[in-house]
């Protein structure tokens, strides 16, 4: 039909203001014999790709804003100091830099892990019992405060019960603060019959 491509054309421009080139390319994408559903289908493609893109680079902007702010503020702190040489710049950290570095990893060396572990349920009772150093109390704390979270139940201070599977990623925190050989977990299978996973 004479006057379709204008039409297409007229109809898309007209329900939003849409840049040559993407007009081009909704035509290219939806074939010359395309229906005017299927340009328009494609121009929101377009103009959703076009919206992502721009989130993604305000989004990148930001994270620059960010970096660059964290510089200037380790600057002012007199943790790092721009130097030159051969017209290149770069970073090294000073005396208070380096100090502040060491306590950072001793603070995240102390740091227990989240609460975040997977809870699964098992038709086996886990049995958890602990005997860990007074020396140790936050890491307890902590240790009771997971178990609690799980769903087991304090039969005493340091025995926890339930029906749980105990998460590989909990083991391998235990062993990272180094409470594994203070800790003991049974899994009971059949009535009668204990077995030590742990």
């Amino acid at each position: 039909m004479k006057g379709e491509l204008t039409l297409k054309i007229l109809e898309a421009i007209g329900q939003a203001a849409i840049g040559t080139a993407d007009l081009l390319e909704a035509f290219l994408s939806a074939g010359y014999g395309a229906s005017s559903l299927r340009v328009d289908y494609e121009i929101s493609r377009i103009e959703k790709e076009r919206r992502k893109r721009l989130a993604a680079e305000a989004a990148g902007k930001k994270e620059i804003q960010r970096y660059h702010n964290l510089i200037y503020k380790l600057k002012r702190d007199n943790l790092i100091i721009e130097k030159t040489k051969n017209n290149r710049k770069f970073f090294t950290r000073t005396m208070k830099g380096r100090n502040r570095l060491l306590l950072l990893k001793e603070r995240e060396a102390k740091k227990l892990p989240d609460f975040h572990y997977s809870k699964e349920g098992s038709d086996k009772f886990t049995i958890v019992i602990f005997d860990i150093p007074e020396k140790e109390r936050r890491k307890r704390g902590w240790l009771r405060a997971i178990l609690k979270n799980f769903g087991l139940r304090m039969i005493q201070k340091s025995v926890f019960i339930g029906k749980v599977k105990i998460p590989d990623q909990f083991i391998d925190d235990l062993r990272r603060l180094r409470l594994i050989h203070f800790v003991e977990i049974f899994e009971i299978s059949k009535t009668g019959s204990l077995e030590h996973i742990v």
